[in-house]
């Protein structure tokens, strides 16, 4: 009786470094002797495409890595083809179609089947790909399942010699054929209408259940419908035609780079209009013009045909681009093929082949365009390391680029050495079509690998120990004409093959960075196919306490910032989800540039259409400026260097103005300006701003007093204000405010009066000090203070009065505003008057700054209320950050919580602007992210459905106060409650102080820590003469006392005097490293997870001990420390502490290892 096999379920993706210890465990004898005895993560690493198959319980049964070379020893990767055609009968095989299978493994039973899925799996995923070749070392065996894959390759006749080993060959047609497109039938409708139907039902429903008989009955000349045909029934249809309004699509879409759909040379003539640098690029980077362009000359002919209508079955789709060339055929006289689709459709299959045309800016057309060129066609792309030959080619290819010269330069580099002048490896290569130089790439080897490593998450994609030094290689230029963009990142897989490299960077710097380091650089049209690389938070060493065990120089050393783009071996064959839907951010807040940062740094994401509108654009663009940085205070999201690293302009839209108003109906939001800028989602993140506050009117001359003037009906003056009237609320406003100092003010004789008692007001203070202001002519109001006031720590509130005593400045407290110019408006202010409980003021002024109270914008209030969206004080949320229209979303200290909450006092103020953003972000990701799909979390219960969020990071903020003192506050995020209410819970914790406030000047410093009832520390507050290492100290927030070098314990006994020395000590770095809270989190998992299934985790112990007692006794503490140093866990810990130590010994040199001593 013959035994039945269970068959398996099983789908394919891609390989991770995790499925290692799985796939070696398919590894048999057979696999050694055919692929040789191999490092699998290194075979996963160095891969340009690996597929893993799994089954239904998630196990690997079959793993492949496919090389873009052959594993045949003495076969050079860069000239495989030279050596494949001139022993094998393969003269069509190129590296634009071919593969090869270098590792295979699976589970014996299945192997067969899960060989033909995975070939079938790489030729659905590569369309180029025809050939998947095999190399069998001679007198080995293949096995069963290949040997039925893959067929031997025949000998050219001209070929006599014996090789070591023979290729074999398995080709597309006998697994994922081409599709035979005809010209469509009638009877073509009965097939067709149930894919149609499936995907969508609209047109049924518009034109009737025949539309498609009709269409296709209807055609002439001009209207052509194309079907795919697999074994006699219809499984795809495309309906084209060659009327198309090419006037309107050139209003609205920059079609130069395609010469305005009109005429083009042949491919060996020379074009009209050579390469210009991206479009798409361009309009992200900046608002220069980096090209040189020429007028645009009267339109022409129209030379392109549009896809009127496209359908496949979902099992063919991969294999849409067969329609094309039949569609050309279909009109010969016409050069290209144009597609539009509404923004909100997904990226499809045949779409991969078109080039997205960048909309002009302010077009308002509500479809994305898509081109393809007849040359795409021509499957002829040849790239090879450049010769002498080649410079005028370039020189014509690259002649209208800014950077032309610089490029030509490396150019003449390469052809005369090789290498630059201090023997930097040089390589250029150039791209190819039918012998027509189509595009060039410059690069040079990477000699900051450290420095990379230590600055940029980079080991997110990279395993640094499976790639040598020469591997890493720094992208300087790379051009590729428009028509043949759809082979972008072929061109940069066959650089990387070529020139013997696995990892390629490109920088990009900010717009105010210095000549001498972009001028090596100009922007590579091939951007899109680049990662992004998040920065790294770096340690603040103390260098010359470490002395010889500080860390490498080439870590250390000062760079100018960029942001980081890169491309490694196993990430050329993956392509990005690309999303056209029309995302508008409002407002540059913290919460807005983080929500745009999450969505940029999405790897396998490509947003299109990320918009932000903000007054002032897209911070972080203007040089940084100490004194306009130091002028308010810092919430510690950002700062110039993280904006230059992350170089947002490079993948968002910037448009300039203030939101007015909001067309809901029609998804239009409209801009100060006059112009509209269309959305599908909008996202309002502006936050609250400084107003100027309303004079109560009262008459000083009366001698009223504070509490006898009627308030003002609004809280904010909507008058004509005085030019000398300012309210600053940005580093951009900072900026105007030292300028209008610099030029006018420093030059007359009046005084300058701060009015508030924010920390901004106090910051400010400070700023004009340093501006060069004397103090005798700076006043400084404060209306009743608030409670809590702005420090909620008395000693820090009375050292600052006491250095704006010792300033000199003039300080009076407990006024309200009551006149400007006594009554009289002016277009300048002169004095202004105030009333308190006692006596009441006057200050002669020639400039007057508000700081008060933080309210929504006027002007952002009233489009959201003109727009009905619900306003209640502030714009209303749901936990979900949903207003009441599901298209717009809003976040920040704008916003309020829906009072079904019963939440009054808790809203996203009360927390981490950085980490709301991020949520926000993640939030929405859910509709754009398919990897998403399944991993959401479903349906809430009614009771959570009630509850607010709740989130983690802490509040910060830092500031140079009145007399030059450093200010950091790191607090736990939550309502502002007076710390003196604060301290007088039992569960409060203790508070630990070294120095004193008042005496910062000639001290250490005041340092305030409050650890936790868990005896974490939740609160950290400095206040120092000395500049304070605010990225260090930040760290400290959440870190249990035990971390700190038994911070308590040794308070206790005295040891320590001063927190600053203490925090500088080199045994406290690693809790600075940006890695340690990932740490602490596998330290947690250790303790979490039982060490068999018969023995409880620790964590377990130490619940079932507080379920019986609340309070553990010493004996149950001793207890519970004896089992965990008799417990596996305890070497685990170890060991992973001594991993984390190694693995970032580049951060962390100044720690011992075993073996040192």
């Amino acid at each position: 009786m013959e035994q039945s096999i269970t068959p398996e379920v099983i789908q394919a993706r891609r390989t991770e470094s995790l499925d290692a210890p799985d796939i070696l465990k398919l590894v048999t004898a057979t696999t050694d002797k055919l692929f040789g005895r191999v490092n699998v993560v290194n075979i996963i690493e160095k891969s340009n495409l690996a597929v893993t198959l799994v089954n239904s319980a998630n196990k690997v049964v079959a793993h492949a890595a496919f090389f873009d070379y052959p594993n045949i020893t003495g076969v050079d990767q860069a000239s495989w083809d030279t050596w494949l055609k001139s022993k094998y009968d393969c003269d069509k095989a190129t590296p634009l179609n071919s593969l090869f299978m270098n590792y295979f493994v699976a589970k014996p039973d299945f192997a067969y089947g899960c060989a033909v899925e995975i070939i079938r799996t790489v030729f659905n995923a590569v369309p180029f790909l025809h050939y998947i070749f095999l190399a069998v070392p001679r007198s080995v065996e293949t096995g069963a399942a290949l040997t039925e894959v893959f067929k031997p390759m025949s000998y050219k006749e001209s070929f006599t010699g014996k090789l070591n080993c023979e290729v074999q060959v398995c080709h597309r047609h006998e697994h994922c054929p081409k599709l035979h497109i005809r010209p469509a039938r009638v009877e073509d409708h009965d097939d067709l209408m149930p894919i149609f139907n499936r995907q969508n039902d609209v047109l049924t429903s518009m034109y009737g259940n025949f539309f498609l008989a009709e269409l296709i009955e209807a055609q002439d000349s001009e209207n052509k419908c194309l079907v795919a045909d697999v074994n006699g029934t219809a499984v795809g249809f495309m309906s084209i035609c060659s009327q198309m309004e090419a006037r309107i699509l050139n209003r609205c879409f920059d079609l130069e780079p395609f010469n305005r759909l009109q005429k083009t040379a042949d491919i060996g003539e020379e074009p009209d209009d050579p390469i210009n640098e991206s479009p798409e690029i361009i309009h992200k980077l900046s608002e220069e013009h980096l090209v040189q362009r020429c007028p645009t000359p009267p339109h022409g002919p129209c030379s392109a045909f549009c896809i009127q209508l496209f359908c496949i079955d979902e099992k063919y789709e991969m294999r849409s681009i067969d329609f094309l060339p039949a569609a050309f055929a279909q009109f010969p006289d016409r050069d290209y093929c144009v597609l539009t689709m509404p923004h909100l459709v997904s990226e499809f299959p045949l779409l991969q082949a078109f080039i997205r045309v960048t909309p002009k800016r302010h077009s308002t057309l509500s479809q994305e365009l898509y081109v393809y060129h007849r040359w795409g066609l021509i499957e002829s792309f040849n790239v090879r390391p450049c010769i002498s030959s080649d410079s005028d080619a370039i020189r014509k290819v690259i002649k209208k680029l800014k950077a032309s010269d610089k490029i030509l330069m490396d150019v003449e580099q390469y052809n005369r050495a090789r290498r630059d002048p201090d023997g930097t490896e040089l390589q250029v290569f150039v791209a190819e079509c039918i012998g027509q130089v189509v595009g060039a790439a410059v690069l040079r080897r990477e000699e900051d690998i450290e420095y990379i490593r230590s600055h940029y998450s980079i080991e997110d994609f990279v395993y640094f120990n499976h790639h040598q030094r020469e591997e890493h290689a720094h992208l300087h230029h790379l051009i590729l004409n428009p028509v043949f963009q759809q082979y972008s990142k072929h061109f940069l897989k066959e650089v990387l093959r070529l020139a013997h490299k696995s990892c390629l960077y490109y920088p990009v710097f900010p717009v105010y960075a210095s000549g001498s380091v972009t001028k090596n650089h100009s922007v590579v049209t091939s951007l899109n196919d680049l990662v992004p690389i998040a920065a790294r938070r770096q340690i603040i060493y103390p260098v010359k306490e470490l002395g010889g065990n500080a860390p490498s120089e080439r870590i250390l050393q000062e760079k100018e910032a960029f942001a980081l783009n890169h491309l490694n071996r196993k990430l050329t064959l993956e392509p990005k989800v690309v999303i056209n839907a029309r995302i508008v951010v409002v407002g540059a807040s913290d919460v807005g540039i983080s929500f745009l940062e999450t969505f940029v740094f999405c790897p396998h994401l490509r947003f299109n259409n990320l918009t932000l509108v903000s007054p002032q654009g897209l911070p972080g663009q203007t040089a940084p400026d100490k004194l306009v940085n130091s002028c308010l205070p810092s919430s510690m999201c950002y700062d110039d260097d993280i904006y230059a690293n992350m170089s947002l302009r490079t993948w968002i839209n910037v448009v300039k103005g203030s939101m007015t108003a909001i067309d809901r109906t029609n998804k239009i939001l409209k801009v100060s300006g006059g112009f509209g800028v269309p959305y599908d989602y909008l996202v309002i993140c502006t936050g609250q701003q400084f107003q100027v506050p309303a004079p109560t009117g009262a008459d000083i001359s009366t001698l009223v007093t504070t509490s006898e003037v009627p308030r003002p009906r609004t809280a904010v003056y909507r008058g004509m204000l005085p030019d000398n009237v300012f309210t600053v609320n940005s580093h951009g406003d900072c900026a105007k405010v030292v300028k209008w100092v610099n030029n006018y003010f420093l030059n007359s004789q009046g005084k300058a009066l701060v009015y508030g008692c924010t920390l901004e007001a106090f910051t400010f203070v400070q700023g004009l000090l340093s501006a060069g202001i004397p103090a005798d002519r700076l006043v400084m109001v404060q209306p009743p203070p608030p409670v809590p006031s702005c420090f909620n720590n008395i000693d820090i509130e009375e050292a600052t009065d006491q250095a704006l005593q010792a300033s000199g400045v003039e300080v009076h407290v407990g006024y309200v505003l009551a006149e400007w110019n006594d009554g009289k408006y002016d277009s300048n202010l002169s004095c202004a008057t105030f009333t308190s409980e006692n006596k009441p003021l006057r200050v002669d002024c020639q400039a007057f700054f508000c700081f008060q109270e933080k309210r929504v914008d006027f002007q952002a209030f009233k489009a959201i209320n003109d727009s009905c969206l619900v306003f209640d004080g502030r714009l209303v949320v749901d936990a979900n950050f949903r207003t009441n229209d599901p298209f717009i979303r809003a976040a920040g200290p704008l916003t309020k919580y829906q009072r079904r909450y019963h939440a009054e006092s808790w809203s996203h103020a009360n927390f981490n602007s950085r980490e709301v953003g991020d949520e926000l972000a993640r939030s929405m990701l859910a509709l754009f992210d398919p990897t998403l799909e399944g991993f959401m979390p479903g349906p809430v219960s009614e009771e959570e459905d009630k509850l607010v969020p709740l989130y983690k990071k802490p509040k910060m903020v830092s500031a140079v106060l009145p007399g030059g003192y450093h200010y950091l506050h790191v607090g736990k995020p939550g309502l502002n409650i007076p710390l003196d209410s604060l301290m007088v819970q039992p569960e409060y914790g203790r508070e630990l102080l070294t120095g004193n406030a008042k005496e910062a000047e000639s001290g250490p410093g005041y340092f305030r820590l409050h650890v936790n009832q868990y005896r974490s520390v939740e609160t950290i507050t400095c206040y120092s003469k000395k500049s304070l290492d605010t990225t260090n100290l930040k760290c400290l927030y959440g870190i249990h006392e035990r971390y700190l070098n038994n911070l308590l314990q040794r308070f206790d006994e005295g040891l320590i005097q001063d927190f600053y020395s203490f925090f500088q000590e080199s045994w406290c770095l690693a809790v600075f490293h940006d890695r340690f809270n990932d740490f602490r989190e596998e330290i947690r998992e250790l303790l979490v997870n039982k060490p068999s299934d018969d023995v409880l985790s620790l964590e377990e112990k130490v619940r079932k001990m507080i379920d019986e007692d609340l309070v553990l006794s010493k004996d149950q503490r001793r207890n519970l420390s004896d089992n965990y140093v008799s417990s596996p866990a305890k070497k685990a810990i170890e060991q992973r502490l001594l991993s984390f130590l190694s693995y970032n010994g580049y951060h962390l040199p100044m720690y011992a290892k075993p073996g040192m001593v």
